[in-house]
């Protein structure tokens, strides 16, 4: 199967792409015989998004989320790839439950890994189902404190255990950098707390700490340290002191970048997450550590819950929103606010996670890439309203914002999945 994009601006230039079967074959000015033609008419061609931190839920959530409904959230917002998060039910922490969720993740409609917890429990389990030798993993997940429902690890000793497997296997060990002891203690001083206490109760100094522990014990083992959804401007002050001195990568959200603690004003417990969204001042150090390079990715943390779930009192709503339809539309709206270029776009949400996760030929639009492909008009603009999402999650604290820019079409391994 031969497919040809025609009038394609790719890097700035108008041009034909074909694919053959799944691969790129031809980038240029010909226009060579083809099965299919789609006409991208003058739109701009980049890099299908390539998402290392998604909640797929499934297994016994999936009224929450499953992999048909995240597939369709996901082209919706021009995302290719997936890393699924291991805080399921049951939990990723040994063979029996990743063959559990492989046989689930068989409807996605997108490409897909797995990210597999390692807990201090789980070590030996953990060590067996690598021993496999499993292509669909692409890295560890540690968490350092409870985020809804998972394992969280304290003891310092079995941190570097799990740094050990990192190294040993050679897969990054993503963490969620919150130390437990310090969000309980901050906890403590609360009485009959509001999502308005999210941001003290989870304090950023809980982040800071454990992000500073993380890259002390890294610098010794040398394994790659990928820290997830970086929320405070101290984290990145700390990361960019120390990307020369051991292998650690920087993940933020869209939502610590965009939004912060102001719009829970409106936005309630829509806005309640994990870390917490903090300030202004956080957002603008985010945004010039995207700038000069100390943040490496964009994850959406994506963590669909039930609208009933949210809608409830601050301690029993659960932390999370949806994520993966409004990631790049508020960055093609940072592109065209002049934020930061389109190639720095395209940098944070598909060229370095390619390289940190080790994923051959994608992340890039080269002859002999995956086509993996995301078409954008510069020019359209979107209101964001959840009862529009194709996730099951119909909330967002992002309602009724505008987006100039937008995903029209998604490729996936050269097949149209979304196209309007």
């Amino acid at each position: 199967m031969k497919t040809l994009l025609k009038n394609g601006n790719i890097n700035g230039k108008i041009q034909n792409l074909l694919i053959k079967d799944d691969i790129i074959d031809y980038i240029g000015t010909n226009l060579p015989d083809a099965d299919i033609e789609y006409d991208i008419n003058r739109l701009i061609l980049i890099p299908g998004m390539i998402d290392p931190h998604v909640h797929v839920r499934d297994l016994k959530q999936s009224e929450k989320e499953d992999w048909t409904s995240a597939s369709n959230a996901a082209l919706k917002g021009g995302i290719t790839t997936v890393f699924d998060m291991p805080n399921t039910r049951p939990p990723t922490v040994n063979l029996d439950y990743l063959n559990a969720k492989r046989e689930k993740a068989k409807l996605a409609k997108i490409n897909y890994k797995f990210n597999v917890a390692a807990t201090s429990e789980n070590l030996k389990e953990l060590t067996e189902l690598l021993n496999t030798k499993p292509e669909d993993v692409a890295a560890l997940k540690l968490f350092l404190a409870g985020s809804n429902s998972n394992e969280y690890v304290d003891d310092e000793e079995d941190i570097r255990k799990v740094f050990g497997i990192s190294l040993k296997y050679d897969l990054p060990v993503i963490v969620h950098t919150e130390l437990q002891k310090c969000v309980e203690e901050y906890s403590s001083k609360v009485k009959n707390p509001t999502v308005f206490d999210h941001n003290f109760m989870r304090n950023r100094e809980c982040s800071i700490k454990g992000t500073e522990l993380l890259i002390e014990h890294a610098k010794q083992i040398g394994n790659k340290l990928y820290l997830a959804h970086i929320s405070t401007a101290e984290e990145i002050d700390i990361i960019k002191a120390n990307k020369n001195k051991c292998n650690v990568f920087c993940e933020v959200t869209p939502h610590h970048l965009l939004i912060n603690e102001d719009i829970l004003k409106t936005a309630g417990n829509f806005g309640k997450v994990n870390p917490p969204l903090r300030t202004e001042k956080d957002n603008n150090r985010i945004m010039q550590g995207i700038i000069d390079g100390t943040v490496d990715t964009i994850g959406t943390d994506h963590a669909p819950h039930l609208l009933s779930e949210k809608q409830k009192q601050y301690s029993e709503a659960p932390s999370g929103f949806p994520g993966l339809e409004t990631a790049l539309p508020l960055f093609l709206n940072e592109v065209n606010k002049g934020s930061f270029s389109m190639g720095k776009l395209i940098e944070i949400t598909s060229d370095n996670s390619s390289k940190i996760f080790n994923l051959k030929n994608r992340g890039k639009i080269e002859e002999g890439y995956f086509a993996d492909l995301t078409v954008v008009d510069m020019n359209k603009t979107r209101r964001i309203e959840a009862k529009n999402f194709k996730t099951k999650a119909k909330y967002s604290p992002y309602e009724g914002m505008t987006c100039k820019g937008d995903v029209v079409m998604t490729f996936v391994n050269g097949e149209l999945r979304f196209g309007i």
